[in-house]
């Protein structure tokens, strides 16, 4: 029998907490299987302390923020998850986030609902909006000149001069090529496909599953082209699956972040979020600070009754 729900952990610090989120997986949701993508170049890990449903990618990638290496673990620890275990449901989550739902509240949404695969996703056009210095805030993702950030970095044919851009102190650090005359002969983006961006983090079915390991044309073109962009984390999974007619892909993504006053991460969660995290529809959140206590108490607060009386 297939396990309803399996998670793919992409890691590459803090142990403790790595170690810590797989047991409190493991507890509430009964022993689902867990692959994790661990960069071992960056952080050793004792794999013989995790529990026996955890298993590691063993020809692991190295990672680094922004880099392509994020996307070809992920892809490599889902590929893993489905031959192994085949399970209904994939959760991608990195070690510092954490349930805010109960195992039982999540499937039910899961398997009640008519999506395939829950996916931030907008779809990214020519745009000249002004990129604000000070970052895009509270809206981050949905913030209307996100639009322009995401098209200079995933459609339109760039040439970058940062070093001497830095040191002469220019404002602009490069050109663009935005003509759909170029655009059509060089990228994937010849007209009859679209390029999609977003947050990350994905929960998908089989059927998503299916897709995105299927070894295609079309993949290995995507593959080609965000590989060499900046951030692709943040436009390949989207553009591929969003792409995909057959799919029923929602653009809430089941995550709790909060960007306030914030540029490249979202703000860390401490124990003061945790009323407004139990509140929320989302299934999960990110990202937390890693106190253990704290976390299990939030922990025991998801487990059914009869498990914490």
């Amino acid at each position: 029998m297939n396990p309803p729900l399996g998670f793919v952990l992409l890691t590459h610090q803090n142990p403790s907490q790595i170690l810590f989120l797989c047991e409190q997986l493991t507890s509430l949701f009964d022993g689902a299987p867990i692959v994790v993508h661990h960069d071992f170049g960056k952080c050793r890990l004792n794999i013989e302390l995790f529990p026996r449903n955890v298993s590691f990618v063993a020809d692991w990638m190295h990672t680094r923020w922004g880099g392509w290496g994020v996307v070809a673990g992920q892809l490599k620890a889902t590929r893993q998850l489905y031959a192994r275990y085949n399970p209904d449901w994939f959760v991608v989550l990195s070690e510092s986030d954490f349930p805010i739902k109960p195992a039982s509240y999540v499937l039910e949404n899961l398997y009640q609902g008519e999506f395939d695969c829950y996916l931030h996703h907008r779809r990214i056009g020519c745009c000249r909006l002004p990129v604000p210095p000070e970052g895009f805030g509270t809206d981050n993702f949905t913030h209307p000149a996100w639009e322009r950030l995401a098209f200079e970095r995933y459609v339109a044919i760039g040439f970058g001069f940062y070093k001497l851009a830095t040191r002469m102190n220019w404002k602009t650090k490069a050109i663009y090529l935005r003509q759909p005359f170029f655009i059509r002969r060089f990228t994937p983006f010849d007209g009859s496909f679209s390029c999609y961006a977003g947050d990350y983090w994905l929960t998908g079915n089989r059927s998503t599953a299916e897709v995105l390991l299927e070894e295609t044309e079309r993949r290995q073109r995507l593959i080609n082209h965000f590989s060499h962009r900046p951030n692709p984390d943040e436009g390949f999974l989207q553009t591929f699956l969003c792409n995909v007619p057959e799919l029923r892909i929602s653009p809430d993504n089941k995550r709790y972040a909060d960007w306030t006053g914030q540029v490249n991460h979202p703000r860390t969660l401490t124990r003061a979020d945790f009323p407004g995290l139990l509140a929320s529809p989302a299934h999960f959140a990110r990202k937390f600070h890693f106190d253990p206590e704290s976390l299990y108490r939030l922990s025991l607060s998801l487990m059914p009754q009869s498990r914490t009386g």
